[in-house]
């Protein structure tokens, strides 16, 4: 099965991400994985018996949950998340995020 990418909140407090997926066929969900990968919109996901493949490539993801995608629940979900900087498309070299955050490698800074 082919999924895309629309999509992606990290979620700093718990080092994990949400991403909205779409299959060809319009089919939406959101998947809950752990932040060792971020999915970043216009990533392509295949499953295969390997293991999931992203823009060709076999990747280890450890995904929590999946939930079929509801408006409320995505909106929530950005507005919990919103003081993440990078959840509001600002591209950033510096994090302005004042608390704790447990995301061991952001995916919207320099590393």
């Amino acid at each position: 099965m082919v999924w895309y990418v629309l999509d992606s909140i990290v979620s700093p407090d718990s080092d994990t991400v949400f991403s909205l997926v779409s299959s060809p066929y319009n089919l939406k969900f959101v998947l809950w994985y752990d932040a060792e990968r971020y999915l970043f919109p216009g990533d392509k996901l295949e499953t295969s018996d390997q293991g999931m493949i992203i823009n060709g490539d076999i990747q280890p993801v450890t995904i929590l949950d999946v939930s079929i995608f509801r408006t409320l629940y995505w909106q929530k979900l950005h507005a919990y998340n919103q003081h993440c900087p990078g959840n509001n498309h600002q591209a950033k070299t510096v994090c302005t995020y004042q608390h704790k955050c447990r995301i061991k490698r952001c995916p919207f800074t320099a590393h």
